[in-house]
């Protein structure tokens, strides 16, 4: 049987190659993560949007991203979802002085 193929440049795709990546097989990390098959199978077709914020948080302690591999996790999620990556929004609730000073750039843009 033919290896499933992944529209290039698709989050499915990125996801795909991340697992092989960082992972054993994508048994150990179903069995790792907690999720089914199918859950799985439907992020890599696009089926459902990419992984929810919290998701995101323990794909990427299971895969053991760090650094700008974990950012650039977040970004794709994030686009996905069409939302802010999960790093910004939790700095920004963790430091609301920031999103003050955001909506004064904003003003003077």
């Amino acid at each position: 049987m033919a290896k499933k193929e992944y529209q290039e440049g698709s989050f499915g795709a990125y996801f795909v190659q991340l697992i092989k990546d960082h992972s054993e097989s994508q048994a150990k990390f179903l069995l790792d993560l907690g999720v089914s098959k199918t859950y799985l199978f439907d992020v890599f077709n696009g089926r459902v949007k990419p992984p929810t914020p919290e998701m995101q948080d323990r794909i990427a302690d299971v895969l053991h991203l760090s650094g700008d591999e974990r950012h650039e996790f977040y970004n794709k999620s994030a686009e996905g979802r069409n939302e802010l990556p999960k790093d910004i929004v939790d700095y920004l609730m963790n430091n609301p002085t920031e999103i003050e000073t955001l909506r004064e750039r904003m003003r003077a843009y």
